[in-house]
């Protein structure tokens, strides 16, 4: 009878040690709890959505939900997987313009404009989920050795004979009378990399959420499909004035090497001879963001992984809601109605006038009058020497050009001026841990 005694008694201090440590994970693991519940509750919003939608919509939400509930799946999605971002994009747009070649660049930018201005607020929401103040001085660094560490974790020897004989060893237990949790369910709920794993998947799906709608947003406005606005000569040789009298104003000192890769992106070269693409606007800003990252963390192996993701979402929130401001953005409203492919895909000017004068001036005024003055040079010159429609037709492409590089000029500044940021906050969150 004292061994009965004894065996209640190690079952009742057994279960009073589990109730302890079930109420610490509760409290511990909360954020997580709450993360996850308010994603379930936004994935049923976007189905419940679906069902008064129109086919394209129905198919972007479902490729929406279907990317969400896969990383939802899988327990540690590496984070570098939203570099497939605008594949994801991509395949939303392909939705609504099945047939296009770049049904991305099917948006007018009017419709770009107002999408970014209506799906900014969950953006903050973002910012604003339980648990996301554990991420904050988090690195991208500290994520990758995260993720490595599980992995070991979960190749090793222990682990795989485990899980190879984990029902056998569940029936042996019970039929002793002792119940315990999965030891790898509170691993995962005690040790802080896993809870990390499990916070930086939830923020993943997030932002397939943020940039999911925003898409359906974007690709479904009305103006998306529409027409191009009409190329009149009142509206050309109105920008063409705007052009002439604006003053480019530097907002911040620009480092040698940056002004070196940004000359690089919007040189002559690479905007009359040709059009910069996404990719080659990508290509700089990761160029100046190894430059920057390396002020601040000149002792790291990789300077970019010291990013902590408080302040690189904080950033990119402010950096999105900047792209949304078109008031902010010169020649907004005259390209309003127009396509981005329209703009994207503006041909080689010297290909248009094939004269050797006219190329050798062509150079001349974009050298001397800048990135944005130039177009009112070239079209009084060709309007002089040339029918006035091919004078209109140089106009107009001189200023989609000059127009693509002052929102390539733009927006990487605005990158630079972010990064910057980025990287100090980084390093002063770094530094203040380091007092601690």
């Amino acid at each position: 009878m004292e061994g009965w005694f004894y065996l209640k008694l190690f079952w009742a201090f057994l279960t009073l040690i589990t109730l302890i440590l079930v109420i610490f994970v509760l409290i511990k693991s909360r954020g997580v709890f709450l993360w996850r519940r308010a994603l379930h509750a936004d994935l049923l919003e976007l189905r419940q959505r679906a069902g008064n939608a129109g086919n394209p919509t129905k198919l972007a939400i479902q490729l929406v939900e279907n990317r969400c509930r896969e990383v939802l799946s899988a327990f540690s999605p590496e984070i570098g997987e939203l570099r497939n971002l605008p594949r994801f994009i991509h395949n939303i747009a392909a939705c609504y313009h099945p047939t296009s070649e770049q049904p991305a660049l099917m948006v007018t930018t009017g419709s770009f404009l107002q999408s970014i201005d209506k799906t900014l607020g969950r953006f903050d929401d973002i910012l604003n989920r339980p648990g996301f103040k554990r991420l904050r001085s988090v690195n991208i660094r500290n994520i990758k050795n995260s993720h490595r560490w599980y992995r070991r974790i979960t190749t090793s020897f222990f682990f795989s004979w485990y899980f190879r004989y984990k029902k056998a060893i569940r029936r042996i237990l019970r039929s002793r009378l002792i119940l315990l949790p999965d030891p790898f369910i509170w691993l995962a709920y005690l040790s802080n990399r896993l809870t990390l794993l499990l916070l930086i998947k939830y923020l993943m799906i997030d932002l397939y959420l943020f940039f999911g709608r925003l898409a359906i947003e974007t690709f479904g406005h009305r103006e998306a499909v529409g027409g191009d606005r009409p190329e009149r000569k009142e509206d050309l040789e109105a920008t063409l004035q705007e052009l002439k009298s604006y003053e480019e104003i530097d907002e911040f000192p620009i480092d040698p090497e940056i002004k070196k890769i940004r000359e690089g992106l919007l040189g002559f070269v690479a905007v009359v001879t040709s059009t910069p693409s996404l990719t080659e606007w990508k290509n700089a800003v990761h160029e100046a963001s190894r430059i920057i990252s390396k002020k601040y963390f000149p002792e790291a192996v990789n300077p970019l992984e010291e990013a902590a993701l408080g302040p690189l979402l904080e950033r990119s929130r402010h950096w999105i809601g900047t792209l949304g401001k078109g008031d902010q953005y010169l020649l907004t409203r005259y390209f309003y109605k127009m396509r981005l492919e329209t703009l994207y895909r503006a041909k080689n000017l010297s290909d248009l006038v094939l004269s050797k004068p006219f190329k050798i001036f062509l150079e001349k005024a974009f050298k001397t009058y800048g990135g944005l003055k130039w177009p009112f040079t070239v079209y009084r010159w060709a309007k002089k020497r040339s029918p006035w429609i091919i004078a209109m037709e140089v106009g107009w492409l001189a200023v989609k050009k000059s127009g693509m590089a002052y929102i390539y000029g733009k927006t990487f500044d605005q990158a630079c001026k972010e990064l910057e940021i980025v990287y100090r906050q980084s390093c002063d969150l770094r530094n203040d841990a380091q007092k601690k």
